[in-house]
């Protein structure tokens, strides 16, 4: 009989005679107790109860491990959890963050390609005052040529008409 196992001490199972238990078998049992309380039951009864306090220590410690494990794992879903409401929440603010930029964008580009038609419309304007401006220079100055022209013809009559005719006798004294 193993007596390190203190379950069978306290239920040692005899079997059932007739009028109880079997007799034989109690007197073998309680002579094997007296062997063992008086050779080694102090040292394997202290070695049994540190087995015992170890294993409560074990099934304490499996027990803080495995809380601390499932305490883990929801901290970790958790952590995922927040991780993607924050990756949701940061793609949130980057597409309003884009939305905004292409927003601006598109104004600063109406702007721009209101600024620049305003500037061809300005410069056609220009052109347009230039253009005339040559052509009434142009005018003028075909005027002024017609005219000096015309005064030249003018000085050419009066030239003509105030040079002296010519003699056919110039060696004639008077």
């Amino acid at each position: 009989m193993d007596w390190k196992d203190l379950d069978r001490l306290r239920t040692p199972g005899f079997g059932f005679a007739r009028r109880g238990y079997d007799r034989h078998e109690v007197d073998r049992f309680l002579e094997q107790l007296v062997d063992w309380l008086e050779t080694d039951a102090a040292r394997e009864i202290g070695h049994l109860a540190v087995t015992r306090k170890l294993e409560l220590v074990g099934k304490s410690t499996t027990h803080i491990l495995l809380a601390a494990e499932q305490a883990a794992e929801e901290l970790l879903r958790q952590a995922e959890a927040d991780i993607a409401e924050l990756r949701r929440q940061a793609q949130d603010d980057a597409r309003a963050g884009r939305e905004e930029a292409d927003r601006y964008a598109a104004k600063v580009r109406d702007e721009a390609t209101a600024e620049a038609s305003e500037t061809i419309e300005d410069g056609l304007r220009r052109r347009a005052r230039i253009d005339d401006e040559i052509k009434e220079l142009d005018a003028r100055r075909d005027a002024a040529l017609e005219r000096m022209e015309s005064l030249r013809s003018e000085l050419e009559a009066t030239m003509e008409g105030h040079r002296p005719v010519a003699t056919s006798s110039q060696g004639t004294s008077t």
